[in-house]
């Protein structure tokens, strides 16, 4: 268990380092079977939805992005778990303050 936080800690904090996004779209794909395997399914769609993320940040599926986060964001509350409606929530404001337009 100690093995998969460290896997999900390091996939999350990867989004916050700078990297280039398509090498951090390959980890995250890399790490969602290897979390389904371990059968961590909280820190999976918490992956998933940091995935999407990132594919909306480059163009590729924006809208199938979107309808994942939302349809994470209602697993999350249906279940009451706060932590990651939190994750999700955080993860769309990120995209929505990156595209806007802002006044000088």
């Amino acid at each position: 268990e100690s093995a998969c936080y460290c896997l999900f800690t390091r996939s999350y904090h990867l989004f916050f380092t700078g990297r280039a996004l398509d090498s951090i779209q390959k980890e995250l794909e890399a790490t969602i079977p290897v979390l389904t395997q371990l059968k961590q399914d909280e820190s999976k769609l918490s992956i998933i939805a940091l995935l999407a993320t990132v594919k909306k940040l480059r163009g590729i599926d924006a809208k199938a992005g979107d309808k994942i986060l939302d349809s994470i964001l209602a697993t999350a509350a249906s279940n009451g778990d706060f932590s990651l409606s939190a994750t999700v929530n955080l993860l769309k404001l990120e995209v929505f303050v990156f595209y806007q337009k802002w006044k000088e």
